[in-house]
């Protein structure tokens, strides 16, 4: 995908490559940690980051080429997917982490082998989420196609779902039932019964085969439907009404689509309270705005190079700048940029924690030693927390 700023061309190609990436997901081999140094990954704050008015900005060293996490709604505890390099991925792990203390709980590493052009040798794991009831935890991996549902007290694997081509963002519409995953070929949705682990529709976005579906918005959750808001890595930006009538597969109509720019990584937040819905332009450092019930474009608010991540969080939204290491934080009520906070490196991901803290995932080793040899603990955890 060609750069559309003289910033994201003049970007190393591993910033660049880290974003894209995917890889299949592969049988656990144990839920015991087994790697040594796995107990040091917490054994040292963070550096000192500079400190905001309002805000308390607190680092843990915790993995090795962090990737996205996942709060797990039942435990509280934080699950963690690293892969590394990103550039030829070599090495994998799913971890299972206390976030108030930030101690590795449980290491999954992934040890099967892959033949994958261009994305390394290791089965590695990306996107990842962890349902409100049961047992599981799910994972994508885009380059193998594949969806990978893991039992989180034991690290086995229970289902992988092949063929799921560029498996990407996961949602769970619980009192439907379902797991959404984004996809392409075509570019849309597909949904898989979180108790059967059946797969049970799929929704395709206007111009499906050119388009590469990403991150998910889901909202107006009940057991009669969802509304699903759903950005291609390309130009298009579609909302679904998503129903499952008696219980059985999914159906889908289609809200609204509307042409949007192309942002390259499509992360996506809604706010139902405000009406709005935001989507990341990683390319431009901005953050296009649209009326959540029409899609009607509404402002578009520079926020910084690299524009990645998007968190709503205590009424503000959240922009992670990855290619700046810093986040801006906008003020919904004038869609401006109403202040700056510096993390770590290579920010990659925002997520809510409890309800004044939220977490900041980054991937620093693909800068402090060059694609992660014999890194660990080089990435960091966040804790942004607000004050006063």
């Amino acid at each position: 995908m060609p750069p559309h700023s003289l910033l994201a061309r003049t970007t190393t190609s591993a910033l660049a490559a880290a974003l894209f990436l995917g890889t299949i997901a592969a049988p656990a081999a144990s839920a015991v940690p087994t790697d040594p140094a796995d107990r040091f990954w917490k054994s040292q704050p963070a550096p000192a980051v500079p400190q905001q008015p309002g805000y308390q900005i607190t680092g843990y060293n915790v993995g090795k080429g962090n990737y996205r996490g996942a709060i797990d709604p039942q435990t509280g505890s934080l699950w963690l997917t690293n892969v590394s390099p990103f550039d030829g991925a070599s090495e994998s792990s799913i971890l299972e982490v206390d976030p108030n203390s930030m101690e590795v709980r449980k290491r999954i590493p992934v040890t099967k082998k892959i033949t994958n052009t261009g994305h390394g040798s290791i089965a590695a794991q990306y996107e990842i989420g962890v349902p409100r009831t049961g047992n599981t935890v799910w994972t994508t991996g885009a380059a193998a196609n594949e969806v990978n549902v893991w039992d989180k007290h034991t690290g086995r694997l229970l289902k992988t779902f092949a063929g799921v081509q560029h498996a990407h963002g996961i949602v769970f519409a619980e009192a439907m039932g379902v797991a959404i995953i984004s996809t392409t070929r075509p570019g849309g949705l597909v949904f898989f019964d979180l108790n059967t682990l059946q797969p049970i529709g799929r929704a395709v976005m206007p111009g499906g085969p050119k388009q590469m579906g990403a991150g998910i918005a889901i909202t107006d959750v009940s057991a009669v439907g969802a509304t699903v808001t759903l950005p291609s890595y390309y130009s298009s930006l579609t909302q679904f009404r998503i129903t499952r009538p008696g219980g059985g597969a999914v159906k889908s109509t289609i809200t609204w689509n509307t042409t949007i720019s192309e942002q390259g990584h499509g992360s996506i937040v809604a706010d139902p309270r405000t009406n709005r819905v935001y989507v990341n332009d990683l390319y431009q450092g901005l953050v296009t705005v649209h009326d959540l019930r029409t899609g009607r474009h509404i402002s578009d608010v520079f926020t910084g190079p690299g524009t990645n991540s998007l968190l709503v969080f205590g009424g503000k939204v959240y922009a992670a700048n990855y290619f700046a290491g810093y986040l801006s934080v906008i003020d919904q009520r004038t869609l401006g940029v109403s202040r700056l906070l510096t993390t770590g490196i290579a920010p990659n991901q925002l997520l809510g924690w409890k309800h004044n803290t939220f977490l900041v995932i980054d991937k620093s080793s693909i800068i402090v030693d060059g694609g992660y040899t014999g890194n660990r603990g080089t990435d960091h955890i966040w804790k942004v927390r607000r004050v006063g």
